[in-house]
């Protein structure tokens, strides 16, 4: 046959098809050089909310991205986990692969849908120990700051001369999101325009730690006997671009989420850094578009070497979240280096106090033990993923000192207060001299009850030694 006819008999078999199927949209159908066409959904679908999604091969970041979709794809799912928080879909690039439920919008009721076997879980990265060595003593861009969070149900004029006769210039507070927005676009910011305004008139800095989505945020299978995060980054943006909006220029920095690695601060959810970043991107571009000048500080991890699902190692946990992306929305990183039983310039490799290894069944060597360990470890992560630019904010910080401690602070019997006084003054001057970090804020000045107490400086010998450090 002619090259001619089999021309003419292609574009009449073409014709033919698309005569017998009007309904089908032109662009369901092959175009000349387009391939890895997905097949028609014929089960029920999702569509994507966030502009750009990783599909991954497994359900959960430690699997590979397998692909990408963008704001507004529909995608057929095809299985799910076993507390649906990931969905397996059909199909980006020709293949399916697996998407977290918090990024896209149900196109109906997914209750039917099969669970579907996780693929055998990638090999487990190898953590390098990041924490071994000393961070390289480089100035980064920004400044330093003395700081203390404080408990502000307490008078507000308390606070402000208690924080200002220490010589300190910035206050924080935890300021939760379930309390000012009870129901969806119901913001009420209620009294704190009043705290605000005393702390901000009075000279203070504040940085507000903005946490706890209400209920109605929360994906509907949550644990709501702990707090947690939202289904929808983009109901945590709202919120946080009316506050930026009405407090811009009176408060100055604000901390997005706290110590995310943790169960229970995570909704008992799978700790998940790509969507915790996920939100953190939706805070940064929110804040920054209401009050440009607001600095963004990315949630503090808790330092811990616990196992999975009760935590993850907070090094590798950052290591995670850059890369996911943090470099690009944030303007200083969260830190909490506790210092538990461990001298401020301690090293945690060979630190010998007695009762140091009580908070073993873990690890018995790490470096969440000792505040020096956690700054130089986080510090290096952010130098071998090009943010040496870039401070350090630890948003908390501290030493107990307790002769009847409550449990799991057992190591706060182990402190004396003329310890305590002389492990926080040589934080703060270790601090300002390794030119990395930012405004730092000790954990506490006022709380009264619970295993809180321990750490409150007010009344103690570490108030006064703060009070006269050189500064």
């Amino acid at each position: 046959m002619s090259r001619l006819f089999l021309l003419r008999r292609a574009l009449f078999l073409t014709l033919m098809l698309l005569t017998a199927l009007p309904a089908m949209s032109l662009a369901a159908i092959p175009q000349p050089g387009q391939t890895n066409l997905a097949p028609m959904a014929s089960g029920p679908t999702v569509t994507v909310t966030e502009d750009l999604v990783n599909v991954r091969s497994g359900p959960s970041t430690a699997y590979g991205i397998v692909g990408r979709a963008t704001r507004g794809k529909s995608l057929e799912v095809v299985g799910k986990n076993a507390g649906a928080t990931w969905l397996k879909i059909c199909c980006v690039s020709s293949k399916q692969g697996w998407i977290n439920a918090s990024l896209v919008k149900a196109n109906g009721d997914l209750s039917a849908v099969p669970q579907a076997a996780a693929p055998a879980p990638p090999p487990a990265a190898t953590v390098k120990r990041a924490a071994s060595a000393p961070a390289p003593n480089v100035r980064a861009a920004g400044f330093f700051g003395y700081g203390i969070q404080v408990d502000t149900s307490a008078d507000k004029g308390f606070i402000v001369g208690a924080v200002k006769n220490m010589g300190f210039n910035w206050v924080k507070f935890q300021l939760p999101w379930k309390d000012f927005e009870g129901q969806p676009g119901q913001i009420d910011f209620g009294g704190l325009d009043d705290m605000v305004g005393q702390f901000n008139g009075n000279g203070l800095n504040i940085l507000a730690s903005i946490v706890k989505a209400p209920q109605w945020a929360r994906p509907g299978n949550s644990n709501f006997d702990v707090e947690g995060p939202p289904a929808d980054p983009g109901t945590y943006a709202n919120f946080v671009r009316a506050f930026a909006s009405r407090y811009c220029g009176r408060v100055q920095a604000v901390e997005v989420w706290n110590e995310q690695n943790l169960w229970y601060e995570w909704g008992g959810e799978p700790i998940d850094p790509g969507r915790y970043v996920q939100l953190l991107a939706a805070a940064y571009r929110a804040i920054k578009g209401a009050c440009p000048g607001m600095i963004v500080v990315s949630g503090a991890l808790t330092p811990t070497g616990a196992p999975a699902p009760l935590a993850m190692d907070d090094i590798a946990y950052l290591s995670a979240m850059y890369r996911a992306g943090l470099r690009s929305y944030s303007d200083a990183v969260g830190a909490h280096p506790s210092g538990f039983n461990c001298p401020a310039d301690g090293d945690w490799r060979s630190v010998s106090d007695g009762s140091a290894g009580y908070r073993g069944p873990f690890d018995n060597r790490h470096h969440s033990w000792c505040f020096r360990g956690t700054m130089e470890g986080y510090r290096n992560v952010m130098v071998a993923n090009g943010d040496g630019g870039k401070r350090i904010w630890p948003t908390e910080f501290g030493w107990a000192v307790s002769n009847s401690p409550h449990p799991g602070y057992e190591y706060a019997a182990d402190n004396s207060a003329d310890e305590q006084a002389a492990w926080t003054v040589r934080a703060y001057q270790m601090a300002r001299s390794w030119g990395w970090v930012g405004p730092m804020f000790l954990w506490n000045l006022n709380f009264e009850s619970g295993e809180q107490s321990a750490f409150k400086v007010w009344g103690t010998p570490t108030y006064d030694a703060l009070r006269n450090m050189s500064k």
